[in-house]
């Protein structure tokens, strides 16, 4: 084996020189900003562009503006000329309105004697739970300590079963 000998670094500088004398134009940056522009142009003008839909809701919007001018025209022409259309309709709004009224007033008077027999069966039941509070802490305890000794209790009759079951293995067999 021959031992190859360093060219040394003019033989580095000859073989990188056509290397150096290249350029790259790198304008990356620039196109990908004008296609993004153009993107939102192009979006911009799609989402300007009114479409049919939203005519239909101006126009159903004007229509429903002018039938309500109108109305209120025609009841302001009706009332002023002393019509007996709008008397009937005054006279049955207020027999409504009385209506009303009285079924309030049966609806509260109702409230008030519900009211009236249910408050003092309340104020009893918030004085038995008032002394019954102490009592009902204490049970509360004894419930939480029979529970902790049913777990306790569990675990340990299911470790004694474990110690004493029968070993299975993975086929489904016992050892």
């Amino acid at each position: 084996m021959s031992a190859r000998r360093d060219p040394g670094g003019r033989w580095t500088e000859e073989v990188l020189h056509p290397v150096r004398r290249q350029a790259v134009e790198c304008d990356v940056a620039p196109r990908v900003m004008a296609r993004i522009l153009a993107e939102r142009d192009a979006s911009l003008a799609a989402a300007g562009a009114p479409g049919a839909p939203r005519y239909a809701w101006v126009f159903s919007l004007s229509l429903a503006g002018a039938s309500l001018i109108f109305l209120i025209a025609t009841a302001t022409v009706m009332v002023a000329g002393g019509d007996e259309g709008v008397r009937q309709a005054t006279g049955l709004l207020a027999s409504c309105w009385h209506v009303l009224l009285v079924f309030g007033r049966l609806v509260v008077d109702l409230g008030e004697k519900i009211l009236v027999e249910i408050l003092p069966i309340l104020r009893k039941i918030r004085a038995l739970l008032e002394v019954a509070a102490p009592l009902l802490e204490r049970a509360g305890t004894l419930a939480a300590a029979a529970g902790l000794c049913s777990i306790l209790f569990s675990s340990y009759v299911f470790a004694s079963a474990r110690k004493t079951a029968p070993r299975a293995d993975f086929h489904g067999g016992t050892r």
